[in-house]
C-alpha cells in the first residue's frame, strides 16, 4: 500500500510538472507571437517616409497690419537726401537742388514667389512740395536657414531688384512747369514762351526718373531698404520648401516639411481678422511631435507613472488618420523594456486659448487595440500625452517673429481652433519688450520727472495758507533742532 501511495504521489507530481511546463510553453509562445506583432506595428509606423503633397503648414500676414508697422517706422526715422538739378536751358537757375524725402513704403500684391514694395518719395524745394516720385519694386525673398530656425528675408536693394518702375505723380507735368517758372528770375519768366517752359519741365521729368533715380537708388533707397527690410522668422518646423503668394489683402507663405505627413492642409477661406495666422494640418502636428521626440526636444521614454526618464520602458508614437472621421487622432504606446505590451487609443480633440493658455479637450476616447498582460493607466497617459502634438505645434507657431528693419515684433497666440483636420492659430504682433537697461533708464527718467521742481503757483488764498503751514513746520523743526542740553533742562 505504501508503494502504491508513493507511486500515486509521484504521478501527481509528474502531472503538475507537465502542466506547468505546458502552461509555460504556451505563455512563452504567446508572448513571442505578441512581441513579434508589436515589433511589426512599431516598424510600420516608424518606417513611413512618403509625404503627402504640401503645403503642410501656412503662415498668413495681413498687408494692412504690416504696412501700419512700416509707416510707423518711417515716421519715427525720416530719411531724406539732396537731389542736384541739371541744366535746363541757356538760363542759370538760382536753385541748385531739390530734397527727396521718403514718405511711404507699402507691401502690395505681386507675382508668385515675389514681394512688391511701393515706395513714394516727396520732391520739394525750399518753399514747397513739387511732386511725388513713386517706385514699384519687385524682389525675390531669400530663405535663410540656421541651426534652429528659418527666416524669409525680403528687402529692396541693388542686389535683390527684379523689376523697377519709377514714375512721377499724375500732375507732375504741370507741377514741374510751375516750379521751373517759379525758379526763373521774373525778367526771364515774363518774356519766355510757354513752350520753352514745358520743354524744360519735360527735360527735368526725364532726369528725375533716370539719372536722379539712379543716384537715389544708391543713397536714399539703399538706406530706406535697410530700414524697411522684412524678416519673417517662420514657425519652428523642419522646412523642406517654401512658396509665397500675395493678394491685395495678405502675404501667404506655404511651408512643406520633409516629415511623413499623411495629409496636407485643406483649402480654406482666409480668416476675417487682421491677426497673423498659422495653419498646420493635424497630420503635420502629429509628425512634428514624433520628430521632436526623435531629436530630443520632447521626452522619448516614460515610466509607468508617466515620469519622463531616459530608462523608462514606454514610448509614445503619434499619428493622425483623417479617414477615421470619428477618432482620427491615434496614440500608440509601446513598451520597449522589461516586457512586450502595446496600446492603441483613438480619439478626436478640440483646442482653444483660455487665459493665454492652450487647452486641449480629448473626445470619443477608445482603446482600439490592447496587447498586454497588465493594464496601463491610460487615463493618465491620455490626459498628459495627447496634448503633445498640439502643444508642439502651438510652440512652433509662437516661435514666429516679424522684424522690420531693426524693430522686432514678437507674436502672442491669442486664438486656437480646429477647422476640419487643420489647426488654426491666431497671433498678435507686439513690439519686443524693452531690455533691462532700457527699462531702468525709463524708470530713472520717470523718477527725474517726478522730482523736477514745479512751476511757482500764483499768490492766492490757498498759496498763502500753504505758506503759513510751511512756517509752522519750520518753527517745529527749529524747536526740534535746539541743543539737547536746553531740552533736557526744560524737562527737568
Amino acid at each position: 500500500m505504501g508503494d502504491a501511495g508513493s507511486v500515486c504521489s509521484g504521478m501527481r507530481r509528474a502531472v503538475v510538472v507537465v502542466a506547468w511546463l505546458v502552461l509555460l510553453a504556451g505563455a512563452t509562445l504567446g508572448c513571442g507571437s505578441r512581441c513579434a506583432e508589436i515589433a511589426a506595428r512599431k516598424s510600420a509606423l516608424l518606417a513611413r517616409t512618403e509625404a503627402a503633397p504640401g503645403p503642410h503648414a501656412q503662415m498668413r500676414v495681413p498687408l494692412a497690419r504690416a504696412n501700419q508697422l512700416i509707416a510707423a517706422l518711417i515716421h519715427d526715422q525720416p530719411l531724406r537726401t539732396a537731389v542736384a538739378l541739371p541744366s535746363l536751358g541757356p538760363w542759370t537757375l538760382p536753385i541748385r537742388e531739390l530734397t527727396a524725402t521718403a514718405r511711404r513704403v507699402e507691401l502690395r500684391a505681386a507675382a508668385r514667389d515675389r514681394v512688391r514694395f511701393a515706395i513714394e518719395l516727396e520732391l520739394a524745394d525750399a518753399q514747397q512740395v513739387i511732386t511725388p516720385l513713386t517706385v514699384e519694386v519687385e524682389v525675390t525673398p531669400a530663405l535663410v536657414r540656421s541651426e534652429d530656425s528659418a527666416e524669409l528675408v525680403a528687402g529692396f536693394g541693388p542686389d535683390s531688384l527684379v523689376s523697377v518702375v519709377p514714375a512721377l505723380g499724375p500732375d507732375a507735368g504741370r507741377a514741374l512747369t510751375d516750379a521751373v517758372a517759379r525758379w526763373l528770375p521774373p525778367a526771364v519768366r515774363d518774356h519766355l514762351p510757354h513752350a520753352l517752359l514745358d520743354r524744360a519741365a519735360a527735360q527735368l521729368a526725364s532726369y528725375l526718373t533716370r539719372e536722379a533715380y539712379q543716384l537715389l537708388r544708391t543713397t536714399l533707397l539703399r538706406r530706406l531698404g535697410e530700414l524697411t527690410r522684412l524678416r519673417v522668422r517662420l514657425p519652428a518646423l523642419p522646412i523642406a520648401t517654401s512658396a509665397i503668394t500675395s493678394t491685395p489683402d495678405a502675404m501667404t507663405i506655404d511651408l512643406t516639411t520633409d516629415l511623413p505627413v499623411r495629409r496636407g492642409l485643406a483649402i480654406a477661406a482666409p480668416p476675417a481678422s487682421d491677426d497673423v495666422t498659422v495653419r498646420i494640418s493635424a497630420s503635420t502636428a502629429a509628425e512634428l511631435a514624433n520628430w521632436s521626440i526623435a531629436h530630443g526636444q520632447l521626452p522619448q521614454h516614460y515610466t509607468r507613472d508617466l515620469a519622463p526618464r531616459a530608462d523608462g520602458a514606454y514610448r509614445p508614437i503619434f499619428d493622425y488618420v483623417a479617414a477615421d472621421a470619428r477618432r482620427p487622432a491615434k496614440l500608440h504606446i509601446f513598451q520597449e523594456r522589461g516586457g512586450c505590451s502595446y496600446f492603441q487609443v483613438g480619439l478626436r480633440f478640440q483646442i482653444a486659448i483660455v487665459h493665454d493658455q492652450l487647452v486641449v479637450e480629448a473626445l470619443d476616447r477608445l482603446v482600439e487595440v490592447a496587447r498586454a498582460s497588465t493594464p496601463l493607466e491610460l487615463g493618465l497617459w491620455l490626459k498628459q500625452l495627447i496634448q503633445g502634438p498640439v502643444d508642439r505645434s502651438y510652440r512652433a507657431a509662437a516661435h514666429t517673429e516679424l522684424t522690420i528693419g531693426d524693430r522686432k515684433l514678437v507674436t502672442r497666440v491669442v486664438g486656437a481652433v480646429m477647422i476640419g483636420d487643420d489647426l488654426e492659430l491666431a497671433l498678435q504682433l507686439a513690439p519686443q519688450p524693452a531690455t533691462r537697461p532700457a527699462r531702468t533708464a525709463a524708470r530713472a527718467a520717470a523718477s527725474s520727472a517726478r522730482a523736477a521742481p514745479r512751476a511757482p503757483r500764483p499768490a492766492g488764498r490757498s498759496h498763502r495758507r500753504a505758506e503759513r503751514t510751511g512756517d509752522r513746520h519750520s518753527r517745529r523743526r527749529g524747536r526740534a533742532a535746539r541743543p539737547a542740553s536746553r531740552r533736557g533742562a526744560r524737562a527737568r
